[in-house]
């Protein structure tokens, strides 16, 4: 039997529980609560509006440049029980620089164009075989774009509390040389978001001395070893307003005999750039601070990205500068768009270390620039094609919502099944997923539309 909310709070009113009750009340809020419209500005091919089977919603619109490939744009979430929120304004890749163990000069693949680079120039024209159960998006007619929704396994799990999440999965494919990259950006129904891209391809530079490589047969060819840094640009915009966003360092600090930590956040006031610190568990927070958008307990809404993939660091030649530290914030500049070989014509230095001039970023619109690296040590298992190899990050809601988004959507003692989704033609721009809610015991049912915790509450 369903239940109602009414209903329900009809029931914990007689029944005098407190915790039930109060259950209730921060989902009718966090449902009701109102949060920045979105009305995306592009239309057909350009769109990707999905909602996934737990009923989270994510809209984008999406364009093709010839140096960064595809750039997502006006992305916004929604909660299975809440409406849209802006997320990102634009965010895509600002270069990808190769480095050589032997000191050959590095390349470049997103802006050098003159000898052979740019993504956008050298993507890939998708086929239905090349997207299998998903949708192709075409940019001047040419199908360059992915659009799927994928199981991604459980979206937690704690004994019978259990839920089963999904992603939306947007992948597009260029070669530049003999490197060949696939990107992905993955956004899952719990409002996070991850950039990745695998590499693959030819071995790109193959040489003699094993002090730079690794052998590859017995006729003294050595595979190249080589460091592939990934520089995003991600520019915010929380909730319906990206002007007014401040940027918290989050560290974690031992005591001195180590058996205590304690959190320290600063709010980084000015343009800077600032280098991951394992030790410290160093991260940062993206916070809407100008709008007054909160979730229901009051705290401001807010993404943030802890760096996981760190075991690889490049800082480059002594004259890369670009390449010094890990991340970067400044204040949005629209003619600022690569981490090097920055176009000068717009009165943008020639990279991020020229962006950073002591301009606030403190209730300001501002523009995040990350690296990850990968140093590859050739294999023979590279040859005859190099097993890919995917690097990317994460980025997370922080306060996005009072609670878990997905931990109100079944009982624990139903089972979860889902049906495979397919997108019919490439003309389709929002997913056909199914999903039900089975158990041979239907008196157990009675939960079937109400919150997990308060199910368990009414026993």
């Amino acid at each position: 039997m369903h239940c109602r909310i009414k209903g329900l709070v009809h029931q914990v009113v007689r029944a005098a529980s407190a915790h039930a009750f109060a259950l209730i009340i921060s989902v009718v809020w966090f449902s009701l609560s109102v949060s920045g419209a979105h009305a995306a500005s592009c239309t057909g091919d350009a769109l990707v509006n999905v909602t996934l089977p737990s009923g989270a919603q994510w809209e984008l619109c999406w364009e093709l440049r010839d140096e960064e490939g595809v750039v997502i744009k006006e992305a916004a979430y929604k909660t299975p029980q809440g409406s849209f929120r802006n997320v990102l304004k634009e965010a895509s890749l600002a270069q990808i620089n190769v480095a050589y163990d032997d000191g050959t000069p590095s390349q470049r693949h997103v802006t050098d164009i003159a000898n052979g680079g740019g993504l956008g120039l050298n993507i890939h024209s998708l086929s239905p075989l090349d997207c299998i159960d998903g949708s192709l998006h075409a940019s001047a007619g040419n199908t360059v774009l992915c659009v799927k929704t994928k199981p991604r396994g459980y979206a937690y799990k704690s004994y019978a509390l259990l839920q089963q999440g999904h992603m939306l999965v947007l992948e597009s494919r260029a070669t530049v040389g003999l490197s060949s990259y696939i990107i992905h950006w993955r956004l899952y129904d719990d409002g996070s978001i991850e950039p990745s891209v695998g590499l693959t391809g030819l071995l790109p530079k193959i040489g003699s001395d094993p002090n730079y490589g690794w052998p590859l047969d017995q006729n003294n060819r050595v595979g190249v070893a080589f460091n592939t840094s990934y520089f995003w640009r991600l520019d915010f915009d929380l909730a319906a307003d990206g002007s007014n966003e401040s940027i918290e360092e989050f560290e974690v600090i031992s005591s001195a005999d180590r058996r205590t930590k304690s959190l320290s956040v600063t709010t980084l006031s000015s343009e800077t750039s600032r280098s991951v610190a394992p030790d410290i568990k160093r991260s940062w927070r993206i916070r809407d601070v100008g709008t007054g958008v909160t979730n229901a307990d009051g705290r401001s809404i807010s993404y943030h990205l802890s760096p996981m993939h760190t075991a690889h660091r490049y800082t480059g030649a002594a004259t890369e500068s670009w390449a010094q530290d890990d991340i970067y914030f400044t204040r949005y500049n629209a003619c600022e768009r690569f981490i090097v070989d920055n176009p000068t014509n717009g009165g943008c230095a020639d990279n991020v270390s020229g962006f950073i001039n002591g301009e606030s970023i403190d209730d300001e619109d501002v523009v995040l620039w990350y690296k990850i690296n990968y140093h590859h040590l050739p294999r023979s298992e590279d040859e005859p094609a190099v097993q890919i190899h995917w690097d990317g990050f994460f980025i997370a809601p922080r306060d996005w919502t009072a609670t878990n988004p997905l931990a109100a959507l079944t009982s624990p003692a139903l089972n979860y099944s889902s049906t495979s989704n397919s997108h019919s033609s490439s003309n389709s721009h929002s997913s056909n997923n199914n999903h039900s809610l089975n158990n041979d015991d239907s008196s157990s049912n009675k939960c079937v539309n109400a919150p997990l915790l308060l199910c368990q509450e009414l026993g």
